[in-house]
This record gives structure tokens, C-alpha cells and sequence, in this order.
């Protein structure tokens, strides 16, 4: 996964990962294909009618099913929020496994859970806003732009003693992994809570720090460099 500052921030993109400050762009596509249509004199079925937007699912439907096909909508809809990043706060964890626009969207998880790589340190209202600490801290940023504009600010969510695998990648979600993993490629030598401060690395083997203000944090990682 895209690594935090400073070592090295993942790219931007919408949703976007990436470097704290930088807005994403673009706007989500449409879709819904125009009807087909025989030539002239051919012989056949009628065209297919054109895919319903979402919003309209169900127009097609009996009456006796429209309301079971929106209850179920509306479940899912539910369930896919509670579990999206926007429902998500400061102190949650997240599972990501790419930190590129064209990975999966990051899912919430238990904090215990292996595959929560990352904790949200802090939730802006804007894509635009920046972390706590500026570009000197070392967060991993997750952006969205639009009506729900929001940028998490997240750190890795790992204990001193943790090894991980992907550490050193620039798109790769974090991955535990044992300190004996031949892909181990980061091993959090030191980890201190309530301090964030890289001279606390200092007479460590760590060869990269991450530092985060808010929470106050700071992690000692060694790597296979």
C-alpha cells in the first residue's frame, strides 16, 4: 500500500490516496446503454429496453415485487454505509488492500482483526484539508470529493513487535505477516504512544520512521534496506 511520509506517499485519485493537501478530481461516470435497433425491414424481436439507472430500479416490476425489491435495496444500501469509510471516525481500522483509484474501496474491520492495516488518526470535512502536522508527519490519506467530501488520515495499525510484508511498497496494502515471512520486508523495532518524536528511534535498528501528531505516535520500523 502506498507508504506513508516520509517514506514516500501513495498517489492521489477519487477516491484518493495520497500526499495530505492535494484535492482529488474527477466525477463519477454514468451509465445506462442506449436502446439497439433492427435495420430497416429486418425481422425479430424488439429491442431490449435501456438499462435502468439505479434510482429507478423496480419501475419495470409489478407493483407485488416493487416492495420487496426496494426493501432489499434499501438493506443492502444500509450495510454497504455502515461498512463504507465515510461511516468510519477517528479510531476506527480499515482494511485496504491497494492504495491506488483503481483498488478496492477501503472496508471497515475490527481493530483486532489481522487484515485492519491501518487506523483512522483523523477525519476532515474536506478533501482538502490538511493532516495534523503538515507534510512532516507520516500519515497515509485517504480522499473524497464531492457532496461527501472527507480525507481520513490514517496510520498503520501495528504493535512493536509487528512485522509486515509491503511496508516498502508504494501501492500495496500493509500485510501481517510472521517476522520469519520471507516477504517480510518492515519489522516495527519500536513503537511509543503519547510521544511523536523520530529522535526516539534513535539507537534503534529502525531505518525508516513514521511519526504521527495526533494521536501521538511514533514507530520504529526496520527494513531489509
Amino acid at each position: 500500500m502506498g507508504q506513508p511520509s516520509p517514506y514516500g506517499p501513495p498517489p492521489g485519485g477519487q477516491p484518493q490516496y495520497g500526499q495530505p493537501g492535494t484535492p482529488p478530481q474527477g466525477q463519477p461516470g454514468q451509465y445506462g446503454p442506449p436502446p439497439g435497433q433492427f435495420p430497416p425491414g429486418q425481422q425479430g424481436f424488439p429491442p431490449a429496453p435501456p438499462v435502468p439507472k439505479k434510482s429507478k430500479a423496480g419501475t419495470f416490476i409489478k407493483f407485488g415485487i416493487v416492495g420487496v425489491i426496494v426493501i432489499v435495496a434499501v438493506v443492502v444500501g444500509i450495510v454497504s454505509f455502515a461498512n463504507s469509510p465515510a461511516s468510519s471516525n477517528a479510531g476506527d481500522c480499515l482494511t485496504i488492500t491497494e492504495f491506488t483509484r483503481g483498488g478496492d474501496d477501503p472496508a471497515k474491520a475490527d481493530c483486532a482483526d489481522p487484515k485492519a492495516n491501518v487506523k483512522i488518526a483523523a477525519k476532515l470535512d474536506s478533501a482538502s484539508d490538511e493532516c495534523p502536522g503538515g507534510s512532516d508527519a507520516g500519515y497515509d490519506t485517504y480522499s473524497v470529493s464531492g457532496r461527501s467530501s472527507y480525507k481520513l488520515c490514517l496510520m498503520i495499525n501495528a504493535k512493536q513487535g509487528d512485522c509486515l510484508a509491503n511496508f516498502t511498497s508504494t501501492t500495496k496494502g500493509y500485510v501481517k505477516v510472521a517476522c520469519t515471512d520471507p516477504t517480510k520486508d518492515g519489522e516495527l523495532v519500536k513503537v511509543v504512544s503519547g510521544q511523536a518524536d523520530k529522535n526516539l528511534c534513535e539507537g534503534t535498528e529502525a531505518t525508516r520512521v513514521a511519526v504521527y501528531p495526533q494521536p501521538a505516535t511514533t514507530m520504529c520500523v526496520k527494513t531489509n534496506e
